[in-house]
């Protein structure tokens, strides 16, 4: 999988409630509020329903797969500039009645809360998810800490995440929350491949959602691109179809302790 998306598709954190269709979130937990909308605590766990999706333009399709995925506080311990941090490992399984498995390849988050912001790293870098206090329309450079100058990470240049829907409802489909706060990281769009299939494309997304006293109850991400030279594309076979080139993931939060 391409090193610019995994972080992304991995870095969706904590913490939701489902059990019926459309009811409200339990009551909120009295938590200060530079911790309220992603609470860290040893031992708390949240399982995801996933569907990731790769554009495959080789073959001019678009596979998903659907598993579910868990992230759990394991441990604390004190990061390289003496601050305390949480670790969150990360599981997997196809199934629910499955055993979880380790992923082979990035199976651990690191949480860093210290009061003004929340940072989460994940092969070797380090995102700033949110910032307090939390204000509709703040802005700031969530990807400050990324080492953009490295060719596989220049993608994260320049991202202003930005919050809105301060105190806002949101419902996952399982669950209503009467109070969140989105996240928007990125919302770039250049050209589109089916109204103009003759030139250059790209499309990149991506949002949370995040409840006070849960942590985060949805994410959506995805990025593609688009070459109207690929063979594919040039291809009048395939003129309804566009050969899109990237990967996504929708993550919906279904239990957590």
């Amino acid at each position: 999988m391409n090193k610019k998306t995994l972080p992304f598709l991995l870095l969706a954190v904590v913490f939701t409630l489902v059990y019926s269709s459309c009811k409200k979130a339990d009551e909120v937990k009295q938590t200060p509020a530079n911790q309220a909308y992603f609470p860290l605590e040893k031992g708390r766990y949240v399982i995801y329903d996933v569907d990731s999706s790769i554009w495959d333009d080789t073959n001019c399709v678009k596979v998903t797969r659907l598993y579910q995925m868990r992230w759990t506080i394991a441990d604390t311990f004190t990061d390289r500039m003496g601050r305390p941090s949480m670790r969150i490992d990360v599981s997997i399984r196809k199934h629910a009645e499955d055993n979880w498995q380790t992923p082979t390849d990035d199976a651990v988050l690191y949480a860093t809360n210290n009061g003004q912001e929340l940072e989460i790293a994940h092969s070797n870098s380090r995102f700033i998810k949110m910032v307090y206090p939390v204000s509709e329309g703040r802005t700031w450079e969530g990807n400050a800490y990324i080492n953009t100058a490295d060719a596989d990470l220049a993608f994260f240049k320049g991202w202003t995440y930005r919050y809105t829907d301060v105190d806002l409802p949101f419902g996952t489909g399982d669950v209503t929350y009467q109070h969140t706060v989105s996240v928007i990281a990125v919302d770039e769009a250049v050209n589109d491949p089916y109204a103009q299939p003759r030139n250059t494309a790209s499309r990149a997304y991506s949002k949370e959602v995040f409840a006070p006293g849960v942590g985060m109850v949805y994410r959506e991400y995805y990025r593609w691109t688009y070459d109207p030279n690929f063979v594919n594309n040039m291809d009048p076979n395939y003129a309804d179809t566009r050969c899109l080139k990237g990967s996504g993931v929708i993550m919906r939060a279904v239990d957590h302790n």
